[in-house]
């Protein structure tokens, strides 16, 4: 049963006279269409033209779509037929129309490449999205026709481990040197083996070394013991890949890692941060994933509230969406050379953020509770449920209600002791780390 129903009469007649004031007021401000706006948009169809191409030849992709107010932009998600790699190609928005387009690249498999995603945002921040098996996305099949695509692997030179010694919670420095002279080098996978105990590393490809590198983060109840190299996989642009186990070439020794049984490692390498904190596993998969990190002086500072330009950065980061960085910004108080332009924009292109009246979006206030809400619920394009069970001092008149009450019916937030949410309270950086982690371990992602 929903809390705000065991209130006395009185609470829910001045909740409901409430709600009405704001809607009525949202009316007259804004317009009737945009009170309250909880509709997703509803998709139509997908053509692309020209259907086929190789090369250097140009497709345009068109989506068709309604909504109650207005769209917003989009996103569709094509798939090699080779490889399984998916291509994104964001729309932008004219009326019912939802357009974008992308080159064919030398190095393409050829074949037909199928959409497989689609994603699309209105204004109000609702999002359709759906997979090729939902609704039907063969309008925009592409047959792709390339007598020289990419299909060698990547050749590897070498596995470096400066630091091969560490405690369950502390970090590893990792970097991969190999090469791809087509297409380039994407990523690399390393994995350790203790009986059934393993350690996966993902290394990205890092444009100014020209290796792939990255941190290993040891999981704070990983156990002890030594690890043996049990594979190398070295994948390019177009997902070719080289695999490297025990036995073939080139030897590998003195790979190991060894994780002992000494005092407990700062998690992640912070000073600030060890083990027993509440929030540490969360904290320390979101690093490992890039999605949050630290200060010059080795800290993380949990109890620092986190801004609201610092939060768009940690969804695009966790959602894996490359950074939009349009010509004219969308908020007037966040031009092209602020450090999160790109992050704002994106999450502004994605539906995820709205901003304030005047066009402002207010990038250095810290952001609330009830913010974060609406920013992963509509970030993970799930369906906004008002009627879920919701805190005491969450009303049905609230803003936020229905983000709030859904991102609770996930577990994606916990309230405070005698039911309540705090939905005004600036979050802090353990907090939103926690709340953001659970968000993703709902969604899969990243």
């Amino acid at each position: 049963m929903s809390t705000r129903r065991t209130k006395i009469g009185a609470t829910v007649r001045g909740s409901i006279v409430f709600t009405l004031i704001i809607n009525i007021l949202l009316t007259l401000i804004i317009g009737p269409a945009a009170a309250l706006d909880l509709e997703a948009p509803k998709f139509k169809t997908i053509n692309v033209s020209p259907s086929a191409g190789s090369p250097g030849v140009a497709i345009s992709v068109t989506v068709t779509a309604t909504d109650n107010v207005a769209l917003s932009g989009g996103v569709v998600g094509f798939e090699s037929p080779a490889t399984g790699i998916v291509r994104y190609v964001f729309l932008d928005h004219t009326g019912e129309k939802l357009v974008g387009s992308f080159a064919v690249d030398r190095y393409d498999a050829p074949g037909v490449w199928k959409p497989v995603y689609i994603e699309i945002f209105d204004t109000s921040s609702n999002i359709f999205a759906a997979t090729g098996g939902e609704v039907d996305l063969s309008g925009g099949n592409i047959t792709i026709s390339n007598p020289t695509p990419d299909t060698t692997a990547p050749t590897f030179t070498s596995l470096d481990i400066p630091n091969k010694q560490t405690n369950p919670g502390g970090k590893v420095s990792l970097s991969i040197r190999a090469a791809d002279s087509e297409s380039g080098l994407a990523s690399a996978q390393v994995l350790w083996s203790n009986g059934w105990n393993s350690i996966l590393a993902f290394l990205p490809y890092n444009s100014k070394t020209g290796r792939l590198e990255g941190n290993l983060y040891i999981p704070i109840d990983q156990s002890t013991g030594t690890y043996t190299l049990s594979l190398i996989s070295v994948f390019d642009q177009q997902g070719n890949e080289y695999l490297w186990i025990p036995g073939s070439a080139p030897t590998m020794t003195g790979k190991d890692l060894v994780l002992g049984t000494g005092a407990k490692a700062p998690v992640a390498g912070f000073k600030d941060v060890y083990p027993g904190d509440w929030f540490a596993p969360e904290l320390l998969f979101l690093v490992e994933y890039e999605v949050l990190g630290g200060y010059r002086d080795g800290t993380f500072k949990p109890k620092n509230n986190i801004t609201r330009a610092e939060f768009a950065k940690m969804v695009c980061q966790a959602s894996g969406w490359s950074q939009t960085r349009p010509a004219s910004g969308s908020f007037t108080d966040v031009e092209s050379g602020h450090w999160a332009y790109g992050y704002i924009e994106t999450a502004k292109a994605r539906g995820v953020i709205g901003g304030y009246p005047g066009g402002i979006f207010k990038p250095g206030a810290n952001i609330t509770r009830a913010e974060i809400c609406k920013m992963l619920v509509a970030a993970g394009g799930i369906g906004l449920d008002s009627s879920a069970v919701s805190f005491t001092d969450v009303e049905s008149g609230h803003w936020a209600q229905a983000y709030i009450t859904t991102a609770r019916k996930y577990d994606f937030v916990r309230g405070y002791p005698g039911n309540l949410f705090m939905p005004g309270a600036p979050a802090n950086r353990a907090e939103a780390a926690k709340m953001i982690y659970n968000a993703y371990e709902y969604l899969g992602a990243p």
